[in-house]
């Protein structure tokens, strides 16, 4: 347990670092396209202006306004997945797109605000506004996703909503057929459904070990619904005498199946 914990608290950390580098290169971002403001304020730090634009050189960062954005959202994609899986009611896909949405328009779509014929004090504060409002709910709406996801995966521990599948659903009768009632889950429900043996002549095997359900689900069926259509039995009772019982009351309850009377045997020995 210790040694679990040690590593979610380092987990904790890189997600962490991957969170702040994204907001340094979000500073970047505003520090350069924004400079102008910056240097009318009379803030000069060489030493950050020599490595950005030893960055700019060699990797072409800020040639492009998108290009630190890109990363910066990147890094907080990757921040976000360390995130602990604890789901809170008010939080809904509906909400998680919606943040999502808005986040990327405010964060990507507000290039031209630097072209707004403004006092360059305003544009720059509209610049900034934009891109970080628009980072927290890219954040928030990151943090709810990876949240959700985490939650409906423990709660599926075992997989049974991709192992689980369609199955029959019509009532498919005919003069020889045989029906089981089934239920089955699919699509996070439980639905009622049918085994159709249509053909019974071909045989029908029952496997499964003692006390699994054969009789209860099977063979109980095959009985009750063989005479209610007037077929002939041999039923071979190997726990004498649960299945005679059932084939002696049904025959009893439903002798308008028969056009001649049958008689009912019994060979014990």
């Amino acid at each position: 347990m210790s040694q679990q914990e040690d590593d979610l608290r380092a987990l904790a950390k890189i997600m962490d670092f991957l969170r702040a580098v994204s907001i340094i290169l979000v500073v970047m971002n505003v520090y350069w396209f924004c400079y102008e403001v910056i240097r009318l304020w009379g803030v000069n730090i060489g030493v950050v202006d020599r490595i950005l634009l030893n960055f700019d050189r060699t990797a072409g960062l800020f040639h492009s306004i998108l290009y630190t954005k890109l990363f910066a959202v990147l890094l907080l994609a990757l921040s976000c997945l360390g995130t602990k899986g604890v789901k809170g009611e008010k939080i809904t896909w509906g909400r998680i797109w919606t943040a999502l949405a808005a986040g990327s328009v405010l964060f990507f779509l507000n290039w031209w605000i630097l072209a707004l014929p403004l006092p360059i004090e305003a544009v720059m504060g509209l610049y900034v506004l934009t891109i970080g409002t628009g980072y927290v709910c890219l954040l928030m709406g990151g943090l709810w996703m990876s949240r959700l996801l985490k939650h409906n995966l423990m709660e599926d521990v075992f997989n049974n909503e991709n192992e689980s599948f369609m199955q029959e659903t019509r009532l498919i009768e005919s003069e020889y057929s045989v029906n089981l009632p089934t239920r089955f889950y699919y699509k996070k429900r439980w639905n009622n459904g049918w085994i159709n043996v249509v053909n019974p002549f071909r045989a029908s095997i029952v496997l499964g070990t003692p006390g699994s359900g054969k009789s209860y689900a099977v063979v109980n069926n095959f009985i009750k619904q063989q005479i209610e259509k007037g077929f002939l039995m041999y039923v071979y009772d190997f726990k004498f005498s649960d299945l005679s019982t059932i084939a002696y009351n049904h025959l009893l309850n439903h002798p308008d199946g028969y056009k001649v009377k049958p008689k009912f045997y019994v060979i014990n020995f």
